[in-house]
């Protein structure tokens, strides 16, 4: 059986304000690698206005074979 790839996104993109155990991250997009794996598409739907960092992440699955 041939397998099919799914358009789910890859990366997850956060804001981050702070730093160690006190950050605060907010989930503010998500993306998907490139088949060369070059480069990501973005699809970010919050542009904050605070001071922070911004951070891509790849995602991982979770023990039930889910995206978290």
């Amino acid at each position: 059986m041939k397998k099919t790839k799914t358009n789910n996104p890859t990366h997850e993109i956060f804001h981050v304000v702070g730093d160690g155990d006190t950050a605060r991250w907010t989930k503010i997009g998500v993306a998907w690698e490139h088949k060369d794996k070059d480069g990501l598409n973005l699809a970010i739907n919050y542009s904050p206005l605070v001071e922070g960092r911004t951070v891509i992440r790849r995602i991982k699955a979770t023990d039930e074979g889910e995206s978290k």
